[in-house]
């Protein structure tokens, strides 16, 4: 009786390890992805201020900074004069957004902003220009 004893529970307990090794991880990236585009597009967002280190420039009242994303096409154009497509990936777990855009002379470019927060009114994005070690945050809200 014993030994059938030790062989049901020996089961169960292989039976559990077995399960938990091959249960399925739920993948969220893409319901993270979508949201993302969802609370990005069809909106101007300008850019309130910056932080680089302790530094923080305010643009508050002032003419600034304007990115455009749109829903159809995923297109984006800035106030600096940049045209192009964006989407936002998820790499390891940051989410970013990646954009091709070409300038006013049509010089490709591209590049790359993190998204630190993203809600209905505002976007807090950061990026590290030619591998500095402070990225520079930037603080956007809806242009009204």
């Amino acid at each position: 009786m014993k030994s059938n004893l030790k062989y049901t529970i020996t089961f169960f307990l292989s039976l559990f390890v077995l399960i938990q090794l091959t249960s399925c991880t739920k993948d969220t990236s893409g319901a993270e992805i979508n949201l993302a585009n969802q609370m990005l597009a069809d909106k101007t967002w300008q850019l309130d201020y910056s932080i680089v280190g302790e530094t923080k420039k305010t643009y508050t009242g002032q003419s600034t900074y304007t990115m455009d994303f749109t829903s159809v096409g995923k297109k984006t154009k800035d106030s600096d004069g940049l045209d192009g497509t964006y989407e936002v990936k998820k790499v390891g777990s940051v989410l970013q957004i990646q954009i091709q855009a070409k300038t006013t002379g049509l010089t490709a470019v591209s590049y790359v902003y993190n998204i630190e927060s993203i809600a209905a009114e505002y976007l807090v994005l950061y990026y590290s220009l030619n591998g500095a070690t402070i990225p520079t945050k930037l603080y956007f809200t809806l242009r009204k």
